[in-house]
């Protein structure tokens, strides 16, 4: 029987589930290989034009993923495709706020003549990371989000979870397997994170969904918040060995759902 004293994420997913950011082509540069990865994931965060993705990208895109079954959110990033959003870019917070309406809600128009649901939405890259600790720009973000009525990812024990309950935004605990974490269980994202194989990747899995603990960059086990409650992993489509990365975190993911959630009766 899973705690009933646990997080309020028991109420929005009820098993450890896998998320995979898709949609992240422009143009004739390709993305991901969403189409072999659709299979293996419960959520895809599709991109909204920002850091990539454009209007045939997203509507394709919201098509695979309805194909599959898997629930869509929308993966706004800095408007900076030359660094693939994942370089530090100044935002005021009204831009800040503006610019996640812009791209939520182009994702929402997709999703709106599709007929598939807006499940959440998950900031991407440095937008993410700095949303961490930057007051200004959290709190820009989160009142644009609470627009959308839907949940957002993000990290336990930060200005995400605490930026989401002052706007009264359901809140999904996410913790990450293909980058790491510094040794006080800060996200360094892909430019600090050492490269991690599919074995890593599967004992980092199983170990979060097991004890709550990952391994950090300097292999030292730290606790991300996610510890006996349901919660979402992040793996990114980009890397070279995405498919395997996914299919490793499946494995260990599907073990840990068997083990603790799918012979149990949520309350």
């Amino acid at each position: 029987m899973v705690n009933s004293t646990a997080s309020s994420s028991q109420t929005l997913i009820d098993k450890v589930e896998i998320n995979v950011d898709c949609g992240e082509a422009f143009g004739l540069w390709e993305g991901g290989p969403d189409e072999a990865l659709m299979p293996l994931i419960d959520a895809a965060n599709i991109a909204c034009g920002g850091h990539a993705g454009d209007p045939v990208i997203m509507k394709k895109t919201v098509a695979l993923a309805k194909r599959h079954g898997v629930k869509v959110g929308a993966h706004p990033g800095f408007p900076d495709k030359a660094g693939f959003g994942r370089r530090v870019l100044a935002m005021s917070a009204e831009q800040a706020y503006a610019e996640m309406l812009y791209q939520v809600g182009s994702l929402k128009v997709f999703l709106d003549e599709a007929g598939v649901p807006l499940n959440h939405i998950k900031p991407h890259g440095m937008w993410y990371i700095m949303m961490q600790d930057n007051e200004e720009l959290n709190d820009a973000s989160m009142r644009a989000i609470s627009h959308f009525k839907v949940p957002v990812y993000g990290m336990p024990n930060t200005l995400h979870e605490s930026g989401a309950k002052k706007y009264g935004i359901p809140f999904i605990p996410e913790a990450f397997v293909d980058v790491n974490y510094d040794n006080k269980g800060v996200l360094l994202g892909v430019p600090g994170s050492r490269k991690m194989t599919t074995d890593d990747i599967y004992q980092a899995a199983s170990s979060l969904g097991k004890k709550g603990l990952v391994p950090a960059v300097d292999h030292s086990l730290v606790d991300v918040g996610v510890k006996g409650q349901p919660f979402t992993i992040c793996l990114h489509s980009d890397f070279k060995t995405c498919k395997e990365n996914i299919a490793a975190a499946r494995k260990a993911v599907n073990e840990v759902n068997d083990e603790l959630y799918n012979s149990q009766q949520v309350l």
